[in-house]
């Protein structure tokens, strides 16, 4: 099985930082699993965060800006990039419209938040929105 993790919004906070209840989930689902990164970043940057928190070995691939196709979104394209190379199982991401966007495209996602992300501004995705607001969109997406 092959999970494709986007490392901003999972693995790193907003101010570069790790999220170090993502590392340790990561590192659970890297035993048995294929662990692949998505990062809006270079693949330098995030390998050095990864040596840094003893999770380098545990990564097959870092998918990282270099594959950008304008005018779509970066994460598209890492996904697309991911499936045709693995066999995609499952995304890990901590923005709503991406694990939205995989499910609509037939791949499992688990959305994780974690609350150094209840303000909108300090979210990966730099949206306005409340976390109501949030929790009663993806609510209306799924009734």
């Amino acid at each position: 099985m092959t999970l494709l993790i986007q490392y901003e919004g999972v693995l790193q906070t907003h101010r570069d930082q790790p999220i170090l209840d993502g590392f340790r989930l990561v590192q659970s689902l890297a035993l048995g699993h294929r662990i692949v990164l998505m990062t809006s970043g270079t693949e330098e940057r995030v390998t050095h965060q990864l040596r840094t928190e003893k999770l380098q070995d545990k990564i097959a691939e870092i998918i990282d800006k270099r594959v950008d196709l304008p005018p779509h979104p970066l994460w598209k394209r890492q996904i697309e990039v991911a499936r045709s190379r693995y066999g995609l199982s499952v995304v890990l991401t901590a923005q709503p419209e991406v694990a939205e966007w995989v499910v609509e495209h037939g791949v499992s996602s688990l959305f994780f938040a974690h609350p150094g992300f209840n303000r909108p501004a300090q979210r990966p995705d730099q949206s306005n929105r409340s976390w109501v607001e949030l929790v009663e969109e993806l609510e209306n997406r799924l009734s």
